[in-house]
């Protein structure tokens, strides 16, 4: 998959603002991961990959303290859910930073990104419905 092709879909938001954006900033940094591997820049791939792995945390730490605030009644699971993509995307990034080839870096690095789509589509559109049900965000 090439991600300067792949864009935000509309089908991706969530309706919670801060979710989203931060999504569309995991894409972001994964892009740029991309483009340094098309470069051979293996050095800043191992920094990007630990810029989104930080920038994963600290979204997923947000996520769950909302899900807490709002009562979604299955936040100790969807932490849980987080606890896995993040043992997931650390065992693929230890892999990668040993990588020094193009083609099996970026292979790699689809193997990191398919996380967020994970993310999205697994976990965060099962709260989605909770949030619109309860009335916290407007169905579309």
């Amino acid at each position: 998959m090439a991600l300067d092709k792949f864009d935000w879909l509309e089908s991706f938001e969530l309706g919670i603002t801060d979710v989203d954006e931060d999504h569309r900033g995991m894409l972001a940094i994964m892009k740029k991961i991309e483009r340094a591997a098309d470069n051979e820049a293996y050095d800043l791939c191992n920094e990007l990959l630990e810029e989104l792995l930080e920038f994963t945390i600290a979204h997923f730490k947000r996520e769950e303290k909302m899900l807490e605030d709002v009562g979604y009644p299955n936040v100790q699971h969807h932490r849980e859910y987080h606890t896995e993509l993040l043992a997931r995307a650390k065992a693929v990034m230890n892999v990668c930073r040993d990588i020094k080839s193009k083609d099996n870096l970026k292979e790699c690095c689809h193997e990191m990104f398919s996380f967020l789509v994970d993310d999205v589509v697994t976990g965060d559109l099962k709260f989605k419905s909770y949030m619109e049900e309860m009335g916290l965000i407007k169905r579309p």
